[in-house]
């Protein structure tokens, strides 16, 4: 059989070839600016989202903010001070003392801040022999805060939950709020230290007898 001749390859002219090859060039590096900005886009979203805020660039806790009792404040990473209120809330006069309504029905002259931690009944309790013992070192210093209504001690055997509620006026609380709360750092240090005491937190919020 005889073999056909191939057939010739169709050539573009000349001519057309600078044009094609500037076209694609074009293509392709408007594809590679594209690929780069989604690709800063993305890396710029997620360090947004995965950056923490710093604590100082958090405002101080409004009494709105106390009904919500967030975490931060549980841990007692939260600067919580009830008496920069919003509008929403207003001072009455009642029962002789100064008095805070964060809701219609809803009001409070008390404010109350709590150490807690666990405790462990390992070798005879003695994580909670260690914790009240650090209590009396500080309890007459705690007393003596301006505005103090009462320090209260609670203790679980149940839970092993060991507490301690210090209740003061109202319209004082802010005045030991920027002390730092002492003798807190120096309580908190301690109880840290003790064998078998564990979540050791500290909390804010507001009391009002029913």
């Amino acid at each position: 059989m005889a073999l056909q001749p191939a057939e010739s390859a169709t050539l573009l002219p000349l001519a057309n070839a600078p044009s094609l090859s500037r076209k694609g060039t074009q293509k392709a590096l408007l594809a590679a600016l594209l690929a780069v900005f989604s690709i800063v886009a993305v890396a710029f979203a997620f360090s947004q989202s995965s950056t923490p805020t710093p604590l100082a660039a958090y405002p101080a806790m409004t009494t709105r903010g106390l009904l919500k009792c967030p975490a931060a404040c549980s841990r007692g990473l939260g600067r919580i001070n009830p008496f920069k209120m919003p509008s929403s809330t207003r001072r009455l006069s009642l029962r002789g003392g100064a008095m805070t309504e964060i809701a219609k029905g809803v009001s409070f002259d008390t404010v109350a801040r709590e150490w807690r931690m666990k405790w462990s009944g390992d070798e005879d309790k003695q994580s909670l022999v260690a914790a009240q013992e650090a209590l009396n070192d500080v309890l007459s210093e705690v007393k003596a805060v301006p505005g103090v209504k009462s320090v209260q001690r609670v203790v679980c055997g149940g839970c092993l939950d060991f507490k301690v509620i210090t209740s003061l006026e109202g319209d004082k609380f802010g005045e030991w709020e920027s002390s730092g709360f002492k003798p807190e750092e120096k309580f908190i240090e301690k109880v840290k230290a003790i064998p078998g005491i564990s979540f050791v937190e500290t909390q804010t919020y507001t009391l009002m007898p029913m």
